[in-house]
């Protein structure tokens, strides 16, 4: 009640979640998916500033109605396309008839487009990301349903409910017509029903070269009960599905890999084309006490792997020194001069911290409060090679493809997802 009246919404916008680059000034959008998004900017002396919080494009993404609790949303997750520039993201509302809300931003950042597309189904489900072909928006309809009642009774309102069944959809980019509302156009989408799971992150999708079907690959979940993906922890899976067109069917629907992962990374050159090479970071413990749940299982991440994405099978992966252990997601950035090719033509930045007390850090622990130690590793997409994990954190800094790494002069917390600004287009403070 009292964030109501400071802040004129009932709902706290974190802006935690997402960064989206707007592509020039070294300006980008912080992002909560149930929120509106805050602009800031990164200068050349590596300062970072609020230029405005809350931002709504001149009112175009209020909607009271369809967000009685934030007034407005933006997806923590759009995709940019390499050709057009365009910035493409699904998010849901929480109120009225079931929908996928799709934003379109133009390559100058501001807002082009924003529809409603309905969904079949009869309860709202919880749309976290989305992907891009050149000609489609695939929209993920998949029973982590959405029920804000649930909270009268002290439950969390989002829950996997397989019973409601699942769909995925293609909407074509051309019914992203200009609209001043979300409910103010409605553009019809292709569904395609797929075995019940949960969804949160997208790896890439593509169309053949024939037009005739579109693939998607993701990281696919099936929860063992109903608690949402911030009450329990659910392995999530490589996975592809393949849509014909001419026949409204997936003609595809398997898991491709067996190693649990999370967090993808692509090339963002090879965004809605067939990539052979996607990136994502794989836990080595699931399990025990977690005392700043939900969720109450801890997780610890300490690998990078380069995915063949056609073959499902596991090309590389980079392990961080014994002790270290990633904290968000890595980033992709791609080597100066280079051709997107398969999609190793670059370099993966990942953070990575030392809890208090890991051997041979004496060093390098900059913050005395909790001891902690962090670092910058900069590691070769196409050099990455499996190998033993440095038994301890000053034993072969740079190995499996690390090229460079840095000391932090900070702890850097656990956080979520991350992008790459090119300093070059950094102004000055």
């Amino acid at each position: 009640v009292a964030n109501g009246f400071r802040a004129l919404q009932p709902q706290k916008d974190t802006a935690n979640t997402g960064l989206l680059p707007l592509g020039s000034d070294g300006r980008f959008l912080a992002l909560m998916e149930q929120c509106l998004p805050s602009e800031c900017q990164v200068r050349s002396d590596g300062s970072i500033v609020t230029l405005g919080a809350g931002r709504s494009f001149d009112g175009r993404l209020m909607d009271f109605a369809r967000h009685p609790f934030a007034g407005g949303a933006l997806t923590a997750h759009l995709k940019t396309d390499p050709t057009t520039k365009e910035k493409i993201g699904v998010t849901y509302p929480s109120n009225g008839e079931p929908g996928a809300r799709v934003t379109t931003l133009g390559p100058d950042g501001f807002l082009s487009s924003d529809i409603m597309v309905p969904l079949i189904s009869d309860v709202q489900s919880m749309i976290h990301d989305c992907a891009i072909t050149k000609q489609y928006t695939v929209l993920l309809d998949l029973p982590m349903t959405v029920r804000p009642k649930r909270m009268l009774t002290d439950k969390f309102p989002v829950e996997y409910e397989p019973e409601a069944g699942g769909r995925i959809g293609l909407c074509p980019r051309s019914a992203m017509g200009s609209s001043s509302a979300a409910d103010a156009k409605a553009a019809e989408a292709m569904w395609f029903e797929v075995e019940p799971c949960v969804v949160l992150h997208t790896v890439n999708a593509h169309e053949s070269s024939d037009g005739k079907t579109v693939t998607l690959t993701a990281l696919r979940s099936k929860p063992s009960g109903d608690a949402s993906f911030i009450e329990a922890y659910s392995s999530a899976f490589l996975h592809r599905w393949v849509f014909d067109l001419a026949t409204s069917t997936c003609i595809f629907d398997e898991t491709i890999s067996e190693t649990p992962l999370e967090f993808p990374a692509l090339d963002g050159r090879l965004t809605g084309s067939d990539a052979k090479y996607g990136y994502g970071i794989t836990p080595c413990t699931i399990g025990g006490p977690n005392r700043y749940g939900p969720p109450f299982e801890g997780v610890l991440i300490d690998g990078i792997v380069k995915l063949d994405l056609h073959t499902g099978d596991t090309a590389a992966k980079w392990t961080a020194p014994k002790g270290f252990y990633l904290v968000s997601e890595p980033s992709f950035v791609p080597r100066v001069g280079s051709e997107a090719g398969d999609g190793d033509e670059g370099y993966l930045l990942a953070f990575v911290c030392a809890a208090a007390g890991s051997e041979g850090l004496e060093a390098e622990v900059s913050e005395a409060s909790d001891g902690r130690a962090s670092r910058l590793y900069v590691i070769d997409a196409k050099s990455m090679a499996a190998g033993d994990r440095p038994s301890s954190a000053t034993e072969d800094v740079l190995s499996g493809g690390a090229v460079a790494a840095l000391s932090l002069p900070g702890a850097v917390p656990y956080g979520l997802h991350s992008c790459w600004l090119p300093y070059e287009e950094l102004p000055m403070p």
